[in-house]
C-alpha cells in the first residue's frame, strides 16, 4: 500500500480515499456514472443526427450511383469516429476531475504533446489533409483502377492515410495519400474500349471497312453487357510503310473495357482469317 502511494503521490492518495473510502463514495460514484451515461446519450445523439445528415446527402444528389453512397457512407463513418473519441475525451477529463484528480497538469501535458505531434508528424497531417479530399471530391473509390506516378492498379481499401492498390500481378502497393500528385482513373462512371487493327496496305480498304461493320453489327448482341454504346469505326487513323491502322471505340461499363477489347480482337482477327484479310507483319494489339 505505501509503495502504491509513493508511486501515485500523497495527493491522489489521499483525495481517492476522500471520495471513495467515505460516506462521498455514493454521491461521487453516482455523478461518474451520469457523466459516462450522458457521454453515451450524447454520442448515440449525434450519431442519429450523422446518419440522418447522410441520408439527405443521398435523397439531395443530382446523381444517384453507387459511387455517392459509398462517400456519404464514408464520410458519416469519419464523421462518427471523430464524435467517438471527442466525446469520449470530454467524458474521461470529467470524470477523473469528479475522482479527485488535478486535471490542469493533464490538460497542460495534452497541450504540449499536441505541440510535438504538430512539429513531428507533418506527413502525417498532409497525408489525412489529402486522403479528405480525395474522399470529399470523389476523385477515386474503392473498386476503381487507377493510375499514379509509379503504380497501377485496383483500389481495394482507402484510409484518410492511405491507399492500397493490387496490380495485375497480384502485388499489393500501400502508397501515402500525401504522395499522389496526379491520379488516371481508368473506371470512372464509364471507360473506353480502343481496338487497333493494323493492316497490310495493298488491299482494298472499302471491303475490309465492310467486314468491320459486318461484324461490329453481329458483335452487338455478346456485348449488349458490357458496353454503353454500340462499337464505332473511326477508320483509318495512321499510314506508314508498317501498314495502315484502323481504329474502333466502344464506350463501355466501368471495368468492363479490357474485356470488350478482348472480345472485339478475338471477332475481327477470326474474321479477318476467313477473309483473308493480312494483318501487318509487325503487328501488335494496343495496351
Amino acid at each position: 500500500m505505501e509503495k502504491l502511494q509513493n508511486l501515485l503521490g500523497t495527493d491522489f492518495w489521499d483525495n481517492f480515499k476522500e471520495v471513495f473510502l467515505t460516506k462521498e463514495m455514493f454521491r461521487t460514484s453516482l455523478r461518474i456514472l451520469l457523466i459516462i451515461f450522458a457521454g453515451l446519450v450524447l454520442i448515440k445523439l449525434l450519431m442519429f443526427f450523422t446518419e440522418k445528415l447522410r441520408r439527405l446527402l443521398i435523397k439531395t444528389s443530382i446523381v444517384h450511383d453507387g459511387r455517392s453512397k459509398f462517400r456519404s457512407k464514408t464520410v458519416a463513418s469519419l464523421i462518427n469516429n471523430f464524435i467517438i473519441i471527442f466525446v469520449s475525451i470530454i467524458c474521461g477529463i470529467y470524470v477523473l476531475g469528479e475522482a479527485g484528480v488535478n486535471i490542469a497538469p493533464i490538460l497542460a501535458g495534452a497541450g504540449i504533446l499536441g505541440l510535438a505531434i504538430s512539429f513531428g508528424a507533418q506527413s502525417l497531417v498532409k497525408d489525412i489533409l489529402n486522403g479528405l479530399f480525395i474522399l470529399l471530391e470523389d476523385q477515386f473509390a474503392i473498386g476503381d483502377v487507377i493510375k499514379t506516378e509509379n503504380h497501377t492498379g485496383t483500389v481495394e481499401h482507402m484510409t484518410l492515410r492511405t491507399t492500397v492498390l493490387r496490380d495485375m500481378n497480384g502485388s499489393v502497393h500501400i502508397i501515402p495519400n500525401g504522395e499522389i500528385k496526379t491520379v488516371e482513373v481508368m473506371t470512372k462512371h464509364w471507360a473506353r474500349a480502343l481496338v487497333d487493327l493494323k493492316i497490310m496496305p495493298n488491299q482494298d480498304l472499302s471491303a475490309i471497312f465492310a467486314v468491320i461493320k459486318e461484324e461490329l453489327e453481329k458483335s452487338k448482341e455478346a456485348l449488349k453487357d458490357l458496353v454503353l454504346e454500340p462499337p464505332e469505326l473511326l477508320g483509318v487513323d495512321s499510314v506508314s510503310t508498317d501498314g495502315v491502322n484502323i481504329k474502333i471505340l466502344v464506350k463501355t461499363k466501368p471495368l468492363r473495357q479490357w474485356e470488350t477489347e478482348r472480345e472485339l480482337y478475338r471477332r475481327l482477327i477470326d474474321r479477318f482469317n476467313r477473309e483473308n484479310i493480312q494483318l501487318a507483319y509487325n503487328y501488335v494489339p494496343s495496351k
